[in-house]
């Protein structure tokens, strides 16, 4: 919350409406008057979402005005935890329902339904997101990871490693901090999957169930290779046999930018002399034999 140093040159209600943020009692009244602000009370105008935490009627249900509610109220050592630190992190889309916290172990406060704010068993140190106080992009997963949907589990800990918001060193401190992960089993497999390479939940299934066996290994994962100032990121690549094997979803590869895009590395890298065999998400899930087959040979006859 802003210092009255800070505030808009504007009566309180038009203050409260040109953004979704808290004020105190007393920042209102010096914006306008004790009077004033009883009557915006009375009539709606202005909404007290927590002790001393006020918005303008129609930010009530915003969730940027009851975050920076929820952690004025809170005070010191408080922080955005799970779903909120995830959004806040932006490893979700969907703006969350409520708002969860993180507050000092000795803390008790008592919420409205909007809120929840869990005393921390475990050390903390937050971090700054776009001004708040926000869980580590690690804890936050490991916080919300049974909450998740599958693919929401998914997308947090490979998006959040493929963009370097965390890495697998650092869920890997969450693991061993967190004394209670609800699904702590599956979110270690996950890591040990990205930590193997995967970027996403199909690689992942292609590590456990499609290219397992030892005549796969010749394969680097998540090969970087580079042509003239451009870099291209190779699902499996053999650097013998020059070959690529890309892993389609549809999410990153169903556009016609996308595909468009795809064509031109492709012709890129086969400028190089490397293969690329495209496989899509319907046939390794569905058809994983005849993918094992095509990749065998395919590097067959690149091997002569």
């Amino acid at each position: 919350m802003r210092t009255l140093r800070a505030m808009p040159d504007s009566d309180a209600l038009t203050a409260a409406r040109q953004q979704p943020r808290t004020f105190t009692r007393a920042e209102l009244i010096a914006l306008s008057s004790a009077s004033s602000v009883r009557t915006a009370l009375r009539t709606g105008d202005l909404v007290r979402l927590l002790p001393d935490a006020y918005v303008a009627g129609e930010h009530q249900g915003s969730w940027a005005a009851r975050v920076d509610a929820a952690l004025t109220w809170a005070g010191r050592g408080a922080m955005l935890a799970g779903r909120s630190a995830l959004f806040a992190h932006t490893l979700l889309e969907s703006t969350p329902d409520g708002v969860e916290l993180v507050v000092p172990p000795d803390r008790h406060l008592h919420c409205p339904e909007w809120l929840v704010a869990r005393q921390a068993s475990y050390p903390i140190a937050p971090v700054r997101v776009a001004g708040l106080s926000v869980a580590p992009a690690a804890l936050a997963i490991a916080q919300a990871y049974g909450d998740l949907t599958a693919s929401e589990q998914s997308h947090v800990v490979f998006g959040a490693v493929a963009r370097g918001v965390t890495s697998t060193r650092q869920l890997r401190h969450a693991l061993a901090t967190m004394p209670r992960i609800r699904r702590r089993r599956a979110l270690t497999s996950r890591i040990e999957a990205a930590e193997r390479g995967a970027e996403s939940w199909l690689e992942e299934r292609s590590l456990r169930t499609v290219f397992t066996s030892q005549e796969f290994d010749c394969f680097i994962r998540q090969h970087r290779i580079d042509r003239e100032g451009r870099r291209y990121p190779l699902d499996m690549y053999d650097p013998f046999t020059r070959t690529a094997i890309e892993l389609d979803s549809r999410s990153w590869h169903g556009s016609d930018e996308q595909r468009v895009r795809d064509i031109r590395r492709d012709a890129d890298l086969a400028a190089m002399g490397v293969l690329t065999v495209r496989l899509s998400s319907r046939d390794l899930t569905e058809r994983p034999h005849w993918c094992r087959q095509i990749v065998r040979d395919v590097l067959a006859a690149r091997r002569g």
